[in-house]
């Protein structure tokens, strides 16, 4: 095994999925994940998620993430991801990342984002300031 140095790296990561009607307190679901390491390659990702029911409407919440992903870049690899998520009104993330896979292929990711959803369609936070009037949770 080889002395592999640390090396920083700014990213983009995009995710999509769906999920359980968010009604509950504990909401399952599926997330597509894009990781795209500037200037190398994307990872893609396909992860089985557990959220609070605060997370999955745009409050105070987390999520665990749970999957694998396959690289095809730079030095390949397969392997398996886990992501603690936390959320905050207004649809602000943060996220911490570990990976392992083949080709002593190892990573950490730290990734504040916005996530839009949570912002929108699904916020029941901040409704003084700007009412959310399409919720599904109002829909006969």
């Amino acid at each position: 095994m080889q002395d592999q140095g640390y090396e920083w790296q700014p990213s983009l990561q995009i995710e999509t999925g769906l999920g359980s009607p968010p009604l509950g307190s504990v909401i399952f679901g599926g997330i597509g994940r894009l990781h795209t390491h500037f200037g190398s390659g994307t990872d893609l990702a396909l992860l089985f998620r557990t959220a609070s029911g605060g997370f999955v409407r745009g409050d105070w919440g987390a999520a665990l993430d749970l999957g694998g992903y396959q690289r095809w870049w730079g030095r390949e690899s397969t392997g398996g991801l886990a992501s603690v998520v936390l959320g905050a009104p207004w649809g602000i993330t943060a996220s911490l990342t570990g990976g392992y896979g083949s080709n002593d292929a190892r990573s950490v990711s730290l990734v504040l984002g916005l996530d839009f959803a949570r912002l929108t369609v699904y916020r029941q936070s901040g409704q003084s300031y700007w009412l959310n009037t399409f919720g599904p949770w109002d829909r006969e």
